[in-house]
């Protein structure tokens, strides 16, 4: 049996976004495997976690502080003990490598789109994930796409390896009851996303409009966060178009699963992803995908999605995709290595892997 202490400290930070969900589930798996002891550190340290929420102290200054401490207890103890990081920074510590960590990196969105982001946080950023390049931590890339954009920055790590993001939806999530989902038998495109510039919601409420005027939807719903920003694009489309785009705002599980499995297709016209956790939800529950022709889209969902690039696409391919995809009902190809079961265990195995090389080559 390994000890591992999950560093939670995400919480701490009310912006986290699709990565704080993604860090939920990963932990909420892995402490449902058998043979491995897992603790996040919210638990085993609630009052400092209390007073760092009190005081608004940095989730970065909490793990400097929880990861020194358990790290000398354990050169002390002698009792072999990994850390698991979910957001791409390893703390500063004067004790080794962070050869007993794992560290995850989704994404450089930073590098592709500076505006978005202040000068302090990219230099922030260039400088935690050059410290990750220079470990010898295990650092897990959400996507193969990720960790190219990376190596093109920092150079390759010492111990990398790709585990796609854990993807919970399953149809049986959809129990009886009152429902705001659309009436069965509407044409819809699904856009569960929360609303930021990369997005491309203009590429989506334009590409919803040609299909409209083709007679291949009706509506396209939107979820998340946004509204306001959604309404103030939908006013320059045609009269009579607008209201065809219905912001859900933050809709349940049970309503989004609903919202997927009845929709003629989801859409996103992304300019960047570091995976699409969005558009993996819904290929896993059997959904068509029209994505913008990106690395990562192609990567994940080649042989499954319908790909849009800069040019206007053929609504005509668009539409027998559709048809071909209703008539043979398509399995996506890596609906099983998204499973969260499956992602758990993979990370489980990167520390039980390394003991087992480090004690055959001793």
């Amino acid at each position: 049996m390994y000890k591992y202490l999950f560093y939670d400290t995400i919480h701490l930070n009310r912006g986290a976004g699709g990565v704080l969900n993604v860090s939920d589930l990963l932990l909420r798996r892995m402490r449902l495997c058998k043979g491995d002891h897992i603790q996040p550190v919210s638990e085993l340290h609630p009052r400092i976690f209390a007073a760092a929420r009190r005081l608004h102290v940095s989730r970065f200054l909490v793990e400097i502080l929880l990861y020194n401490y358990h790290r000398l207890r354990a050169l002390v103890s002698g009792e072999q003990v990994f850390s698991l990081f979910p957001n791409y920074f390893l703390p500063f510590t004067p004790f080794g490598r962070h050869r007993d960590s794992i560290v995850i990196v989704h994404d450089l969105q930073y590098r592709s789109y500076p505006a978005y982001f202040s000068r302090t946080k990219r230099l922030w950023l260039d400088w935690s994930l050059r410290r990750i390049a220079h470990s010898a931590a295990d650092v897990v890339f959400i996507s193969r796409s990720s960790q190219q954009d990376f190596e093109r920055h920092f150079g390759r790590c010492e111990h990398a390896t790709v585990i796609f993001n854990p993807v919970e939806a399953t149809r049986a999530a959809t129990p009886a009851g009152p429902s705001h989902a659309p009436a069965a038998g509407e044409r819809y495109l699904i856009a569960s996303y929360h609303y930021y510039p990369h997005k491309n919601f203009g590429g989506a409420l334009k590409l919803f409009e040609r299909m409209k005027r083709e007679g291949l939807v009706d509506w396209l719903d939107i979820t998340g966060n946004g509204a306001a920003e959604v309404k103030r694009m939908v006013a320059d489309m045609a009269p009579g178009l607008g209201s065809c785009v219905r912001h859900r705002g933050l809709v349940s599980r049970q309503e989004l699963t609903r919202l997927y499995c009845g929709a003629t297709a989801f859409i996103s016209l992304s300019a960047f992803e570091g995976f699409n956790l969005s558009a993996a939800e819904a290929a896993t529950l059997g959904v068509p995908l029209l994505l913008s022709d990106i690395p990562v889209h192609r990567e994940l969902f080649g042989g499954y999605g319908f790909f849009i690039g800069s040019e206007p696409c053929d609504l005509g391919q668009l539409s027998q995709h559709l048809a071909k995809h209703r008539d043979t009902h398509p399995a996506w190809l890596h609906a099983e290595a998204c499973a969260p079961g499956t992602v758990a265990r993979r990370y489980l195995m990167l520390k039980r892997e390394a003991v087992s090389l480090a004690g055959a080559v001793q």
